[in-house]
């Protein structure tokens, strides 16, 4: 019932106003490659492909999804400064203030979170993030989320079929 809900309030790129937006959406996330059967791996690794950070950071240590990245990207570096984070899922609020210190390190800085409607505490946690004012957009694709912290950017908030 949940996802019926959110299949009718997301949008397509034919919904989407946002010039960054619908460039991510039209040739990052709804690109004929597909990377992985899962769909938040896949749409993860379709964000490097578009996006092309020189190096992320792996929360929780994702040993099956560094070793994906490195097969399909082998010039992402794992150093800092990150240009990409990647959460397996949020698991309390901590790591919100520790997203907050990476948006002032990292102003271009993407968040890719997985898993944001995985139990309870994931919903609970992933809307108190979008309550906050640190990020600029917001993407919500309903088995994941991304933030991006763009300056240049109008505050904004995308539902979007994936």
């Amino acid at each position: 019932m949940n996802y019926l809900k959110f299949w009718f309030t997301a949008k397509n790129q034919h919904g989407i106003h946002s010039p960054f937006m619908y460039d991510f959406v039209t040739k990052g996330l709804y690109t004929k490659k597909k990377f992985s059967q899962s769909t938040s791996l896949d749409v993860f690794l379709k964000c490097i492909h578009y996006f092309q950070p020189k190096n992320i950071e792996l929360k929780n240590g994702h040993k099956l999804i560094k070793k994906k990245v490195i097969t399909e990207f082998p010039t992402v570096g794992f150093n800092e400064p990150f240009d990409m984070i990647y959460y397996g899922e949020l698991l309390s609020e901590t790591e919100i203030s520790s997203m907050a210190e990476y948006a002032k390190k990292q102003p271009g800085g993407i968040l890719f979170i997985d898993e944001i409607r995985k139990n309870k505490n994931s919903k609970e946690l992933w809307q108190k993030l979008l309550q906050t004012s640190f990020h600029v957009v917001t993407v919500d694709m309903y088995y994941c989320g991304l933030l991006f912290f763009h300056t240049t950017q109008a505050k904004e908030h995308f539902k979007i079929r994936v």
